[in-house]
């Protein structure tokens, strides 16, 4: 584990403008320092951006459908997302992940859209869960400051390459917090990886709940959607299965990949009441050359 990176290369938005100089380091202080020294942006609702047509389509893929069949679920769910409110530059951040890693913008409305969900399936009331999606979306920003060439890895990760994956929530609750202020967002991008023992920045304290359901969404999302380094996606069962076996190393949360079964099975009855079974075959890809992330050397990006 390590809590500090230091800046190999100027930090720089989609616009060019420069978020943090080389040599900079970035560290859980440095992030709250860039949150105290944010402007205050107007906002917008997703709703109003142009990215809204893309939150439905998201409901709408096969694997993930059951999730949202029921107009009960599905009518809360799109409008808490349509709600989240953002400032133009996030937006423009979205927007230019869509033209240079489209997998990546794939990835973020489908960890909202199934972060949404487990809160519905949770609380009964979508009330909160716009402020939960705004942040279940912007959650990996920190990958669009990765070189083109890990985003697109094929092969098992060097320990330099796994390094520099290591170092993303750093760098995206850095970007968010200079644009943001203290948002849950910032949050979110710092802490989504941080039971999972693979070398990601430590916390000094748990992150709130809703962090660890972005943290459980985001994976159940990544194992059901397409990665170059694997040959398929896992289907649901499979995926399920693969979080319950994280729940077991500790790198899970079991209440909340609980939640994410419940909703699963249509959210019916209690979801502290849901029991993991015993492991069943579940779809998973013939092949997966997924690499575990370790912390850099020298913490550097």
């Amino acid at each position: 584990m390590f809590d500090r990176i230091v800046l190999e290369r100027d930090l720089v938005d989609c616009r060019g403008e420069v978020l943090g100089r080389r040599g900079l380091v970035i560290s859980p202080q440095s992030v709250a320092e860039a949150a105290a020294r944010a402007p205050s942006l107007p906002r917008r609702r997703l709703e109003e951006s142009p990215l809204r047509d893309d939150v439905a389509a998201a409901l709408d893929e096969p694997v993930h459908a059951s999730l949202f069949a029921s107009p009960s679920v599905r009518g809360p769910v799109l409008r808490a997302l349509l709600a989240a409110e953002l400032p133009d530059p996030i937006f423009d951040e979205l927007a230019a992940l869509r033209r240079v890693a489209g997998w990546l913008y794939e990835h973020a409305l489908t960890t909202a859209a199934i972060a949404a969900r487990m809160s519905l399936a949770a609380a009964g009331s979508a009330k909160g869960i716009p402020e939960l999606a705004a942040a279940a979306l912007l959650h990996d920003l920190g990958m669009r400051h990765l070189p083109r060439h890990l985003l697109e890895n094929r092969d098992r990760l060097s320990r330099a390459e796994s390094g520099a994956v290591a170092a993303h929530p750093l760098l995206g609750a850095y970007h968010l917090a200079a644009v943001l202020g203290a948002h849950p967002a910032v949050v979110a991008a710092e802490g989504h990886h941080w039971r999972c023992g693979q070398g990601y920045p430590t916390l000094r304290s748990p992150p709130p709940r809703s962090v660890e359901v972005i943290a459980v969404a985001s994976s159940f999302a990544a194992l059901t959607q397409p990665r170059p380094f694997r040959s398929g996606v896992f289907g649901v069962r499979g995926a399920a299965d693969v979080l319950v076996g994280e729940v077991a190393l500790g790198h899970a949360d079991g209440v909340t990949v609980k939640l994410l079964v419940h909703a699963l099975r249509g959210g019916m009855g209690p979801a502290p009441e849901v029991r993991f079974v015993q492991e069943r075959p579940g779809q998973a890809p013939s092949l997966n050359r997924q690499t575990r992330v370790s912390a850099p050397e020298r913490s550097p990006v």
